[in-house]
């Protein structure tokens, strides 16, 4: 018994002792001490051994907002975004770091029901939907089941009818799942991170100069060649800009 309570206890003081030594909680105290500068690194330092999660890359945001690095902000509340979308505190600390930028442009219309379907299946992350998506398939056999074994017409006419939606719903959720992964797998959006960059008619120094893009904009990474990238803007606006202008999000 005795050795048993000191094997618990030795346990107990390890994790201690990790819990103190961990990167991420190193992270959030040089953060609430204010030492913004040495939480950035810390934080970095975790994102750079692969471990990426929502809490991460919101706390990473709100420290480069508290220095005055806007793009980087906005650049790590997006990508806190993408692994939960419903976050309403990323959200609006996103929505405050955006007031920042000095680009501002309109969004191309979209029908309404685009607008609604792609809200609904942005309102949880991609593993939310894969939870659904198991749950809606355990139903879909559990009603099957009652078509399948049930004695009783009206009850088998039930299952095969409950079965046949919870079927339906289980598809339309694990494709909400996967193209929410798609999202976190494949990035298309980016961040300009340059203070200024003139965007080009062509992959070329001596392009057309078209408009002008300021660090903080979001946009869309739609085609590349070499080191120049072919972006687009939420107005419907193409160019070109060099890679090292822009970060991925």
């Amino acid at each position: 018994m005795k050795k048993a309570l000191q094997f618990i206890l030795a346990i107990f003081l390890s994790t201690q002792v990790w819990a103190q030594v961990n990167p991420i909680s190193e992270a959030n105290e040089m953060y609430k001490k204010g030492e913004y500068e040495k939480a950035i690194q810390a934080y970095e330092f975790v994102l750079d051994t692969h471990l990426e999660a929502p809490e991460i890359y919101f706390n990473l945001g709100n420290a480069y907002y508290k220095t005055g690095e806007i793009s980087s902000a906005i650049l790590n509340f997006e990508r806190a975004l993408l692994y939960s979308p419903d976050d309403k505190d990323i959200q609006y600390n996103l929505d405050l770091a955006r007031k920042h930028v000095l680009d501002k442009f309109e969004v191309l219309p979209e029908i309404f029901i685009e607008r609604w379907f792609s809200g609904f299946r942005n309102s949880f992350s991609a593993d939310m939907w894969s939870y659904f998506s198991i749950l809606f398939f355990l139903l879909t056999l559990t009603f099957a089941c009652f078509y399948l074994y049930s004695n009783k017409s009206g009850l088998k006419k039930l299952g095969f009818f409950l079965a046949f939606f919870a079927f339906g719903i289980s598809i339309l959720t694990y494709s909400f799942a996967s193209q929410k992964t798609d999202e976190i797998n494949i990035r298309v959006h980016a961040i300009i991170v340059s203070p200024s960059v003139t965007i080009k008619g062509s992959p070329d120094k001596s392009g057309t100069e078209l408009f002008l893009l300021h660090e903080g904009t979001k946009v869309k990474v739609i085609g590349e060649l070499q080191e120049w990238r072919n972006i687009q803007l939420s107005d419907g606006n193409e160019g070109w800009l060099k890679k090292e202008d822009i970060e991925m999000i």
